[in-house]
């Protein structure tokens, strides 16, 4: 045992029962939590000495789609490596087998106690640790470097907030990062802040933000079609959709939808809640609005003018909805602790992106695709006034969406920087 399993010890009198009541009243961990204290690890070997096995790790489902970015230029190079997959939360497993569909080894990373994370090294004995934005787990990364795995932080960001916890930390956090051969960070800032914790500007480049690479394409008119189909859109529907929506944040919206339908009756809206252990819920509160909700994972298609709101409640299909919708509510930035969630999902479909005024969580997307870029700023209060404008105006809808997809297709190439540089290392 070591200081990290200690203060993990000392920690689990507070975490156990908010783990116990979230996994008992919203199902949460009950796959994730026995495969994390390494009771579902493969007996090994799982493959013949001196294959290189890449392990890619990645949170929940917005660092696991940035993460598919890389494993698809890995991929493209023809190495014959195996991938080995991981990630902490259910979500993000479920969107990991999807992006990364067909490579063979899927997992949740080890609780970062140092005799989980040794037998999870012995049961998959990866060659190499890519892990993305600020994962950061003292034992897991004393183990590779104790072992010689090379380690590398892709898609690294820190706010002003972390690194000031980091700072404070000292060698507890130093020591663990000493073992990360290169620090692959989103911009200068995260770059300039690393270097305050770690005191060595050597290990740490710039490359960009993968979450650019990482954008669904466009869709065909068919794909269009089937989707405002399933919604039961008509052909002249204006669909307003909000994605990845938070506690409060259905009901700002919903206040600003009525406003908006009643000066376009053609106006319909479709909403996405952020975790699936609150789809049954939010349909509930629609309904006791008043509301006729239809759920698509009932895979019915419902005749125009039958439904008030359509709720998407499944998992993987957001980023694509977008491209059948006339306007995007990218919400989590109406809620003050959540911080924001991917604009360019929205943008790259070529269609306004609304957002709150909370996107501290999304810095350097919001840089990209920010208010000149078709992606306005709009207070809960103004939200009506804004829709009800952008239903009644399909001429600002085109030019904001003009300006959304450019933005959101040109700065792309961070997988490409990051790849290279890895394997230029590696070497």
């Amino acid at each position: 045992m070591n200081l990290y399993d200690a203060a993990y010890l000392a920690a689990l009198p507070v975490m156990a029962p908010a783990i116990a009541y979230k996994r008992l009243r919203h199902g949460k961990y009950r796959d994730s939590l026995p495969g994390m204290l390494g009771r579902r690890l493969p007996a090994p070997p799982l493959a013949a000495p001196g294959t290189q096995r890449c392990w890619l790790h990645s949170v929940s489902v917005g660092e696991t789609v940035a993460a598919g970015a890389v494993y698809r230029e890995f991929g493209r190079r023809e190495l014959g490596w195996e991938f080995l997959c991981t990630t902490t939360t259910e979500t993000g497993q479920a969107q990991a087998r999807s992006t990364f569909e067909g490579t063979g080894h899927f997992a949740f990373a080890p609780a970062d106690f140092s005799w989980i994370v040794r037998r999870f090294h012995q049961a998959y004995n990866p060659s190499l640790y890519l892990f993305f934005e600020t994962e950061i787990w003292p034992n897991n990364l004393i183990h590779c470097g104790r072992h010689g795995l090379p380690v590398f932080m892709v898609n690294g960001k820190l706010s002003d907030r972390s690194s000031r916890r980091y700072a404070r930390a000292g060698s507890i956090i130093r020591e663990p990062l000493s073992h990360v051969r290169r620090f692959f960070m989103q911009t200068q800032r995260d770059a300039e802040r690393l270097e305050r914790i770690i005191r060595d500007p050597a290990r740490i480049e710039v490359t960009g933000n993968v979450k650019f690479d990482a954008l669904p394409a466009p869709l065909t008119p068919e794909e269009r079609a089937g989707f405002r189909r399933l919604w039961g859109a008509a052909d002249d529907a204006v669909v307003i959709l909000a994605g990845s929506t938070h506690p409060g944040e259905e009901e700002l919206i919903w206040k600003a939808y009525e406003e908006t339908r009643a000066a376009h009756p053609n106006a319909l809206l479709v909403v996405a809640p952020r975790h699936p252990e609150r789809f049954d819920a939010v349909a509930a509160d629609f309904a006791k609005r008043g509301a006729r909700v239809h759920r698509t994972s009932t895979g019915d298609n419902p005749a125009p003018g039958e439904t008030d709101v359509v709720l998407i409640d499944q998992m993987r299909v957001l980023a694509r909805s977008f491209g059948a919708a006339e306007i995007a509510l990218v919400a989590g930035s109406w809620s003050p602790t959540v911080g924001g969630h991917n604009l360019l999902e929205a943008g790259v479909h070529g269609i306004p992106v609304l957002r709150g005024p909370h996107m501290h969580s999304q810095p350097d997307i919001v840089r990209v695709l920010g208010p000149k870029q078709g992606a306005p700023e709009v207070a809960g209060e103004q939200l009506a006034e804004v829709l009800t404008r952008l239903c009644g105006d399909p001429g600002e809808r085109a030019r904001l969406g003009g300006k959304a997809a450019a933005a959101s297709a040109s700065n792309r190439g961070a997988a490409v920087r990051v790849v290279d540089r890895v394997l230029e290392l590696l070497k």
